[in-house]
């Protein structure tokens, strides 16, 4: 793809960001939780993304909230989706804290705007990552994992011992089918039809206008052991245990648990929306 016209530079999200999961006490039972990537992924079951669950701040979300943009609580949906633009890509209203969407992209950019939103005429390679760890505290105060998807897996292997998880992402994209003005000018025709609480919810904050969406072609994880002494390396998947997990479906690339299914990971909010909205 093309460098495109407006200065985004061809770029490749390869990073790998760490998480670290929560060991609970000796004697102390905890139940399973079922949500940016906070980030950013729970039940032993076929993987599901886009849970919603009361989220939680960690490392995935600060990454990318250090790059300038608005994490979705772990990656979500299928850029292949179109029901899945009009939920997490431009033009959507989203509930600000549960990412959960009030009114579809249509709404504000009708059915073309979101097949625009779609063509990848209209997306630009995007580096949120260059390399960069974080540490993060991504547990869910459950005794589970705040990534449903790294809660599968484990599941899957029946993974015992492992402290953290790292994160790499593939290539990234950068979907910008409309200017920051277009948008002001579509929020501000669809205020008119709009109901009085989601106006309220949009001065105060509480909804957002998704502008542009990042998504990524594949998320990979590692999970890590605590060394002793300091430190912490890759878990060393065993014969078996690549076996299971080729058998539900994940590929198994340099240590790493692979999906290869592209998933939305972050947004930037349309600004100053109270602007828009007309009483």
């Amino acid at each position: 793809m093309n460098t495109r016209s407006d200065g985004f530079d061809i770029l490749q999200m390869r990073s790998r960001v760490r998480t670290t999961r929560f060991e609970p006490a000796l004697g102390t039972s905890f139940s399973p939780l079922a949500l940016i990537v906070n980030l950013v992924l729970a039940a032993h079951t076929v993987l599901v993304f886009g849970c919603a669950t009361n989220p939680v701040p960690g490392a995935f979300q600060k990454e990318i909230r250090d790059q300038g943009f608005a994490a979705f609580n772990q990656p979500v949906g299928d850029p292949h989706n179109p029901n899945d633009w009009n939920k997490f890509g431009p033009g959507a209203i989203l509930r600000s804290k549960m990412q959960t969407y009030y009114y579809s992209a249509k709404t504000l950019i009708g059915d073309q705007g979101v097949h625009d939103a779609m063509n990848p005429q209209n997306a630009s390679p995007i580096s949120l990552f260059s390399d960069k760890r974080v540490s993060g505290s991504d547990f869910d105060g459950k005794g589970g994992w705040s990534l449903d998807a790294v809660n599968q897996i484990a599941g899957a292997i029946q993974l015992k011992g492992v402290t953290n998880v790292d994160i790499q992402f593939g290539k990234a994209w950068l979907a910008n089918p409309k200017s920051e003005g277009e948008l002001h000018q579509a929020l501000k025709t669809a205020t008119k039809d709009m109901d009085a609480s989601a106006k309220t919810a949009l001065r105060k904050g509480q909804f957002v206008v998704v502008q542009n969406a990042v998504f990524t072609e594949s998320v990979r994880y590692y999970f890590k052991q605590n060394k002793e002494g300091g430190g912490s390396v890759v878990y060393k998947l065993s014969d078996q245990e690549i076996a299971n997990l080729q058998a539900k479906g994940y590929t198994v690339i340099d240590g790493g648990v692979e999906i290869n299914e592209p998933r939305f990971i972050a947004y930037t909010p349309l600004p100053d929306v109270s602007q828009d909205i007309l009483h």
